[in-house]
């Protein structure tokens, strides 16, 4: 099995004097040159196959979605053609049963935000507040001075 990049650098600084800075395997120095820009290719090739693979993952996870989607929505149009051709009643024979439970579920108006707010806040939830990065950055482009906040250049390496 081949050397890692971290062990051709290694053996490269190796082949260094430190005291002269001069080369004492020229031959030997070549070689590893070649066999570390062979690795980096290979690794940079690698990602690459990496993140197209994911890419199609994700593409195939849309598509599945969307086609699982579309068996919930055909089963719940069954599901409400049963209910209309019960009307209520139950059916049964040796390979379905249909029946029916009770379920309680909580129906709020469209006022009920505006009146627990006023009366009963104890019956909202409310989110955690989270930033807007987006205004933030536009604000900070603006010139606004914003505490605790500021743009930060990163470098990020991009293979293709």
């Amino acid at each position: 099995m081949g050397m890692s990049i971290y062990e051709i650098d290694d053996a490269i600084m190796s082949l260094v004097d430190m005291e002269t800075g001069e080369i004492e395997d020229e031959k030997r120095f070549d070689e590893l040159k070649m066999e570390r820009s062979k690795k980096i290719e290979d690794t940079g090739c690698y990602y690459k196959s990496l993140v197209a693979e994911a890419k199609a993952m994700k593409e195939e996870e849309a598509n599945l979605a969307r086609r699982r989607k579309a068996v919930e929505n055909k089963a719940e149009r069954i599901k409400n053609l049963l209910v209309y051709a019960l009307n209520g009643d139950k059916f049964e024979s040796p390979r379905v049963r249909c029946s029916y439970r009770k379920a309680k579920s909580v129906q709020v108006d469209d006022s009920f935000v505006a009146w627990a707010r006023e009366h009963a806040g104890d019956l909202l939830t409310f989110k955690e507040p989270v930033p807007n990065r987006t205004a933030i950055k536009a604000a900070l482009e603006d010139g606004r001075e914003i505490e605790h906040a500021e743009i930060v250049t990163n470098e990020r390496l991009q293979v293709k």
